[in-house]
């Protein structure tokens, strides 16, 4: 957004009230523009952008307020309008919404990270299952092993299969988050 400071320091620099005057059709221009200024100062999408400019919203209604506040509103002569004309041009407008369009390299490297954390957190927690499992069958296998001649290798071989998947778990965590460093790495070097 170019804001030409040349403008803004010219209003200051008015004439008399006894020289030039604007028109009606300009006062009613400086009207509309005074309220949509302050309709997208005021919206909650404006404040989401977090824009923090030289030259504010809030500068430019001071602006035209002042000019407007420099002409006699008597020389105001809204006849050069129907009311139909007067009601339709200074109706609300709606706001326009400015979105940022990702391109296709953007898409594809947030999908990758979007991706890779939810394998990451998934495999973590598979992990930890997996973990408590072990941990279940080789105490139930101690308490096998404590009957003697009866000692059936049964958890034993169940505490086998959850440490396979725990360590099976494990290094699919390691390759997302691989993944996802990779892909932010990428996406760093490409925005410089």
């Amino acid at each position: 957004m170019h804001i030409n400071l040349r403008s803004l320091e010219a209003i200051n620099e008015l004439p008399n009230k006894g020289e030039t005057m604007l028109t009606s059709n300009h006062i009613r221009r400086l009207q509309a523009t005074d309220r949509w200024l302050r309709e997208i100062r005021d919206s909650q999408e404006f404040r989401q952008l977090k824009y923090y400019p030289d030259v504010t919203l809030g500068d430019a209604i001071q602006a035209i307020g002042e000019l407007l506040d420099e002409h006699d509103h008597c020389d105001y002569k809204p006849s050069n309008f129907t009311n139909d004309q007067w009601h339709k041009y200074v109706e609300p407008r709606p706001v326009m919404h400015i979105r940022r369009m990702k391109t296709w390299r953007e898409k594809i490297n947030s999908f990758i990270l979007d991706a890779a954390s939810e394998v990451a957190i998934l495999s973590l927690l598979t992990t930890g299952f997996m973990v408590v499992g072990a941990i279940f069958c080789h105490g139930f296998d101690r308490i096998e092993e404590s009957r003697g001649e009866e000692y059936q290798p049964t958890w034993i071989y169940n505490a086998k299969i959850f440490e396979g998947s725990a360590i099976a778990s494990i290094a699919v965590f390691l390759g997302a988050s691989l993944t996802g460093a990779v892909a932010v790495t990428a996406g760093e070097k490409q925005d410089d």
